[in-house]
C-alpha cells in the first residue's frame, strides 16, 4: 500500500489543470518524500496495487480514499466514472 499526500498541476493540451506528479510514500504516519509522474501512478494502480489518498489532520495522519484510474488517463478517488482527475483535496506542490 502506498499513500498520496500531495499532487502537482499542470495545463493539458486545452489549458485544464490535470495531475502531472504527485508525492507517496508506503509509511501512514510520515511525508511523503517519493516522487512519481501521473502516467507512472496509473501503471502503478493498474498492476493491481492499492494505493489511497492521506491528509495530515489534527496532527496526525489519517487514511484517505481508494485511488483508482479511469479510462487509463485520470486518477480519481471518488465513485463516479468523470474523465478528469479528482484526487479529493490533497495539498499541492
Amino acid at each position: 500500500m502506498i499513500y498520496i499526500d500531495k499532487v502537482h498541476y499542470v495545463k493539458d493540451e486545452h489549458g485544464c489543470d490535470v495531475i502531472g506528479k504527485m508525492k507517496y510514500t508506503s509509511n501512514l504516519n510520515s511525508v511523503a518524500t517519493e516522487e512519481c509522474t501521473k502516467s507512472d501512478m496509473i501503471d502503478y494502480v493498474n498492476k493491481g496495487n492499492s494505493v489511497k489518498t492521506k491528509y495530515y489532520r489534527n496532527n496526525t495522519w489519517v487514511s484517505g480514499e481508494n485511488v483508482r484510474v479511469i479510462d487509463n488517463r485520470y486518477l480519481r478517488t471518488d465513485s463516479n466514472n468523470t474523465k478528469s482527475d479528482n484526487l479529493g483535496n490533497l495539498p499541492t506542490y
